[in-house]
């Protein structure tokens, strides 16, 4: 039994081999896959990052508003649990270090009636823009499309 969420978080923190073998596996699973890193100040960055590379990937359909607008939400949301509260858009003045992670497919691999879900996950480490400041931190959403 797999989940979205569970999956996420697993490649979220899995080391360069490790997610490998995690893709393989979650792509056997029917979830579409995508993987990327974001450093910035800027909320609006981290977004753009997320969707830019969601699109490239083929995560969700070129102009299908629903599928995009649930992957903004999403991303939102999963932006919020990493900087635990209101993000605003616009500069975080703290620097942001982080992968990310989009899935794509069942809620749970073992009832495949619930239509399709996705899930972003954002790990990796915030602090004051002084090197040696930062501590990690994660953030993870799931909706429906």
């Amino acid at each position: 039994m797999a989940k979205i969420g569970k999956l996420t978080i697993l490649l979220l923190i899995s080391s360069v081999e490790e997610e490998k073998e995690l893709v393989k596996k979650i792509n056997s699973f029917g979830y579409k896959v995508c993987i990327g890193k974001a450093g910035t100040m800027k909320s609006n960055e981290i977004i753009a990052a997320i969707e830019t590379t969601a699109k490239r990937e083929g995560i969700f359909r070129t102009g299908c508003y629903r599928e995009e607008h649930a992957l903004y939400h999403t991303t939102l949301n999963a932006l919020r649990g990493l900087c635990r509260g209101e993000i605003g858009i616009g500069n975080f003045l703290r620097t942001i270090g982080v992968k990310f992670v989009v899935l794509r497919g069942p809620l749970d691999t073992t009832q495949r009636d619930l239509g399709e879900w996705i899930s972003v996950g954002i790990y990796g480490t915030v602090g004051a823009p002084i090197k040696g400041f930062e501590h990690e931190a994660i953030g993870l959403e799931i909706n429906h499309i």
